[in-house]
Protein backbone atom coordinates (compact mmCIF):
# COMPACT_ATOMS: atom_id res chain seq x y z
CA UNK A 1 0.00 0.00 0.00
CA UNK A 2 1.46 3.38 -0.95
CA UNK A 3 2.01 6.16 1.53
CA UNK A 4 -0.48 8.35 -0.34
CA UNK A 5 -3.21 5.74 0.05
CA UNK A 6 -3.09 5.91 3.83
CA UNK A 7 -2.48 9.66 4.22
CA UNK A 8 -5.39 11.68 5.65
CA UNK A 9 -7.54 13.17 2.92
CA UNK A 10 -9.91 16.13 2.91
CA UNK A 11 -12.65 14.37 4.88
CA UNK A 12 -10.19 13.13 7.47
CA UNK A 13 -9.00 16.70 8.02
CA UNK A 14 -12.60 17.95 8.23
CA UNK A 15 -13.24 15.34 10.93
CA UNK A 16 -10.04 16.43 12.66
CA UNK A 17 -11.35 19.99 12.86
CA UNK A 18 -14.46 18.85 14.78
CA UNK A 19 -12.39 16.64 17.05
CA UNK A 20 -10.09 19.59 17.77
CA UNK A 21 -13.11 21.45 19.17
CA UNK A 22 -14.07 18.56 21.43
CA UNK A 23 -10.66 17.16 22.37
CA UNK A 24 -11.72 13.54 22.74
CA UNK A 25 -14.65 11.48 21.49
CA UNK A 26 -15.83 7.89 21.14
CA UNK A 27 -16.12 6.77 17.53
CA UNK A 28 -19.91 6.91 17.22
CA UNK A 29 -20.75 10.54 18.03
CA UNK A 30 -17.82 11.73 15.91
CA UNK A 31 -18.92 9.48 13.05
CA UNK A 32 -22.53 10.68 13.29
CA UNK A 33 -21.42 14.30 13.02
CA UNK A 34 -19.33 13.50 9.95
CA UNK A 35 -21.89 11.20 8.32
CA UNK A 36 -19.51 8.24 8.45
CA UNK A 37 -20.50 4.62 8.89
CA UNK A 38 -18.50 2.49 11.29
CA UNK A 39 -16.00 1.09 8.77
CA UNK A 40 -15.41 4.49 7.19
CA UNK A 41 -14.92 6.08 10.62
CA UNK A 42 -12.35 3.43 11.53
CA UNK A 43 -10.52 4.12 8.27
CA UNK A 44 -10.30 7.85 9.05
CA UNK A 45 -9.03 7.06 12.56
CA UNK A 46 -6.38 4.77 11.08
CA UNK A 47 -5.18 7.45 8.66
CA UNK A 48 -5.14 10.18 11.29
CA UNK A 49 -3.37 7.94 13.80
CA UNK A 50 -0.69 6.96 11.27
CA UNK A 51 -0.08 10.67 10.63
CA UNK A 52 0.24 11.36 14.37
CA UNK A 53 -2.79 13.65 14.40
CA UNK A 54 -4.88 11.57 16.82
CA UNK A 55 -4.30 8.77 19.29
CA UNK A 56 -6.68 6.19 20.69
CA UNK A 57 -7.27 5.37 24.34
CA UNK A 58 -8.90 1.94 24.90
CA UNK A 59 -11.61 2.05 27.54
CA UNK A 60 -13.30 -0.76 29.46
CA UNK A 61 -13.85 -3.87 27.35
CA UNK A 62 -17.00 -3.38 25.30
CA UNK A 63 -16.86 0.42 25.50
CA UNK A 64 -14.49 0.91 22.57
CA UNK A 65 -11.85 3.63 22.54
CA UNK A 66 -11.66 7.37 22.88
CA UNK A 67 -10.16 9.13 19.88
CA UNK A 68 -8.01 11.93 21.27
CA UNK A 69 -6.49 14.79 19.30
CA UNK A 70 -2.71 15.27 19.59
CA UNK A 71 -0.86 18.57 19.71
CA UNK A 72 0.18 18.02 16.09
CA UNK A 73 -3.45 17.36 15.18
CA UNK A 74 -4.69 20.49 16.96
CA UNK A 75 -2.16 22.63 15.09
CA UNK A 76 -3.10 20.96 11.80
CA UNK A 77 -6.74 21.90 12.51
CA UNK A 78 -5.75 25.52 13.12
CA UNK A 79 -6.21 25.36 16.89
CA UNK A 80 -3.83 25.89 19.81
CA UNK A 81 -1.69 22.89 20.73
CA UNK A 82 -3.26 23.16 24.21
CA UNK A 83 -6.40 21.57 22.75
CA UNK A 84 -4.56 18.24 23.05
CA UNK A 85 -5.23 16.43 26.30
CA UNK A 86 -2.02 15.36 28.00
CA UNK A 87 -3.70 12.64 30.05
CA UNK A 88 -7.01 10.84 29.71
CA UNK A 89 -7.44 8.98 32.97
CA UNK A 90 -10.05 6.22 33.45
CA UNK A 91 -11.85 8.42 35.98
CA UNK A 92 -12.53 10.94 33.19
CA UNK A 93 -13.66 8.54 30.44
CA UNK A 94 -17.38 8.83 31.19
CA UNK A 95 -17.23 12.62 31.25
CA UNK A 96 -15.30 12.81 27.97
CA UNK A 97 -17.81 10.47 26.34
CA UNK A 98 -20.80 12.41 27.65
CA UNK A 99 -19.41 15.79 26.55
CA UNK A 100 -18.69 14.37 23.08
CA UNK A 101 -22.26 13.09 22.80
CA UNK A 102 -23.70 16.46 23.88
CA UNK A 103 -21.41 18.20 21.36
CA UNK A 104 -22.64 15.86 18.62
CA UNK A 105 -26.25 16.38 19.76
CA UNK A 106 -25.86 20.13 19.27
CA UNK A 107 -23.93 19.80 16.00
CA UNK A 108 -26.26 17.43 14.15
CA UNK A 109 -29.24 19.57 15.11
CA UNK A 110 -27.61 22.65 13.60
CA UNK A 111 -27.02 24.57 16.83
CA UNK A 112 -24.28 27.15 17.35
CA UNK A 113 -22.36 25.85 20.36
CA UNK A 114 -19.21 26.12 22.44
CA UNK A 115 -17.21 23.04 23.34
CA UNK A 116 -15.62 22.28 26.68
CA UNK A 117 -12.22 23.17 25.22
CA UNK A 118 -13.46 26.48 23.79
CA UNK A 119 -15.09 27.45 27.08
CA UNK A 120 -11.83 26.73 28.93
CA UNK A 121 -10.09 29.26 26.66
CA UNK A 122 -12.71 32.02 26.96
CA UNK A 123 -12.78 34.21 30.08
CA UNK A 124 -16.39 35.18 29.34
CA UNK A 125 -17.44 31.76 30.61
CA UNK A 126 -15.51 32.08 33.89
CA UNK A 127 -17.79 32.66 36.88
CA UNK A 128 -17.09 33.32 40.54
CA UNK A 129 -18.83 31.01 43.00
CA UNK A 130 -19.03 31.49 46.77
CA UNK A 131 -20.44 28.96 49.17
CA UNK A 132 -20.29 27.90 52.80
CA UNK A 133 -18.94 24.54 53.89
CA UNK A 134 -17.53 23.10 57.11
CA UNK A 135 -14.24 24.95 56.55
CA UNK A 136 -15.91 28.35 56.16
CA UNK A 137 -16.46 30.44 53.04
CA UNK A 138 -15.11 28.93 49.85
CA UNK A 139 -14.42 31.14 46.85
CA UNK A 140 -13.84 29.29 43.59
CA UNK A 141 -14.24 29.81 39.87
CA UNK A 142 -16.53 27.70 37.72
CA UNK A 143 -17.07 27.14 34.02
CA UNK A 144 -19.90 25.13 32.43
CA UNK A 145 -19.03 22.07 30.38
CA UNK A 146 -20.51 23.40 27.13
CA UNK A 147 -22.64 26.24 25.87
CA UNK A 148 -25.27 26.75 23.18
CA UNK A 149 -26.60 29.88 21.52
CA UNK A 150 -30.38 30.24 21.55
CA UNK A 151 -32.74 32.91 20.32
CA UNK A 152 -32.84 34.29 23.86
CA UNK A 153 -29.06 34.28 24.31
CA UNK A 154 -26.30 31.91 25.43
CA UNK A 155 -27.24 28.92 27.57
CA UNK A 156 -24.74 27.07 29.78
CA UNK A 157 -24.70 23.27 29.72
CA UNK A 158 -23.63 21.19 32.70
CA UNK A 159 -22.88 17.49 32.11
CA UNK A 160 -23.62 16.15 35.59
CA UNK A 161 -22.84 12.45 35.90
CA UNK A 162 -22.08 12.33 39.63
CA UNK A 163 -23.53 14.11 42.61
CA UNK A 164 -21.55 17.14 43.75
CA UNK A 165 -21.11 18.05 47.39
CA UNK A 166 -24.35 19.88 48.17
CA UNK A 167 -22.70 23.08 49.41
CA UNK A 168 -20.70 23.47 46.20
CA UNK A 169 -23.70 22.57 44.02
CA UNK A 170 -25.83 25.12 45.84
CA UNK A 171 -23.18 27.78 45.26
CA UNK A 172 -23.08 27.00 41.54
CA UNK A 173 -26.85 27.09 41.22
CA UNK A 174 -27.04 30.40 43.07
CA UNK A 175 -24.48 31.75 40.63
CA UNK A 176 -26.66 30.61 37.73
CA UNK A 177 -29.73 32.13 39.37
CA UNK A 178 -27.95 35.50 39.37
CA UNK A 179 -26.62 35.17 35.82
CA UNK A 180 -30.02 34.18 34.40
CA UNK A 181 -31.82 37.14 35.94
CA UNK A 182 -34.06 38.55 33.16
CA UNK A 183 -33.01 42.13 33.93
CA UNK A 184 -29.29 41.88 34.69
CA UNK A 185 -28.17 38.36 33.76
CA UNK A 186 -25.73 37.35 31.02
CA UNK A 187 -27.21 33.89 30.37
CA UNK A 188 -30.56 32.83 28.96
CA UNK A 189 -30.50 29.65 31.04
CA UNK A 190 -28.66 26.52 32.08
CA UNK A 191 -29.27 22.93 30.99
CA UNK A 192 -28.28 19.99 33.17
CA UNK A 193 -27.59 16.76 31.28
CA UNK A 194 -27.71 13.80 33.69
CA UNK A 195 -27.47 10.04 33.21
CA UNK A 196 -29.01 9.03 36.55
CA UNK A 197 -32.25 10.08 38.19
CA UNK A 198 -30.70 10.52 41.63
CA UNK A 199 -28.21 13.05 40.21
CA UNK A 200 -30.96 15.05 38.51
CA UNK A 201 -33.08 14.89 41.67
CA UNK A 202 -30.19 16.26 43.76
CA UNK A 203 -29.79 19.17 41.33
CA UNK A 204 -33.54 19.88 41.46
CA UNK A 205 -33.59 19.95 45.25
CA UNK A 206 -30.60 22.29 45.43
CA UNK A 207 -32.07 24.47 42.67
CA UNK A 208 -35.24 24.93 44.69
CA UNK A 209 -33.15 26.27 47.57
CA UNK A 210 -31.23 28.51 45.16
CA UNK A 211 -34.48 29.89 43.67
CA UNK A 212 -33.40 28.70 40.23
CA UNK A 213 -36.45 27.45 38.37
CA UNK A 214 -37.80 26.81 34.88
CA UNK A 215 -37.51 28.22 32.28
CA UNK A 216 -34.02 29.31 33.35
CA UNK A 217 -33.25 25.74 34.46
CA UNK A 218 -33.97 22.65 32.37
CA UNK A 219 -32.87 19.02 32.26
CA UNK A 220 -32.02 16.42 29.63
CA UNK A 221 -31.43 12.71 30.18
CA UNK A 222 -28.20 11.43 28.68
CA UNK A 223 -30.00 8.52 27.01
CA UNK A 224 -32.31 10.99 25.24
CA UNK A 225 -29.32 13.02 24.03
CA UNK A 226 -27.81 9.87 22.50
CA UNK A 227 -31.03 8.74 20.83
CA UNK A 228 -31.87 12.21 19.52
CA UNK A 229 -28.36 12.48 18.06
CA UNK A 230 -28.77 9.16 16.27
CA UNK A 231 -32.22 10.14 15.05
CA UNK A 232 -31.11 13.54 13.76
CA UNK A 233 -28.17 11.90 12.00
CA UNK A 234 -30.46 9.27 10.49
CA UNK A 235 -28.45 6.42 11.96
CA UNK A 236 -30.02 3.44 13.82
CA UNK A 237 -28.58 2.56 17.22
CA UNK A 238 -27.22 -0.76 15.93
CA UNK A 239 -25.10 0.85 13.18
CA UNK A 240 -21.98 1.15 15.33
CA UNK A 241 -22.43 -1.88 17.54
CA UNK A 242 -21.60 -2.22 21.24
CA UNK A 243 -17.86 -1.49 20.94
CA UNK A 244 -18.01 1.77 19.00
Amino acid sequence: MSRASIAPGRRSIEGLAWLARVGASPLEPWGLVMGWGRSVAYDHVRRLTTAGLVRTVPMTRGDGSLVVITAKGAIMAGCPASRARQAVAPTTWAHHCACAWVSAWLEVRGRAWWSEREIAEDEWWRYDVNYQDRRGTARVTHRPDLGVQTGSGPVAIEVELQRKVRARLLGILRMYEAHTDPEAGTLAGVIYVCDRNNVADAVRRAADDAWLQAPALSFRAMRDVVEQTRSAAGTPSAAYGPSA
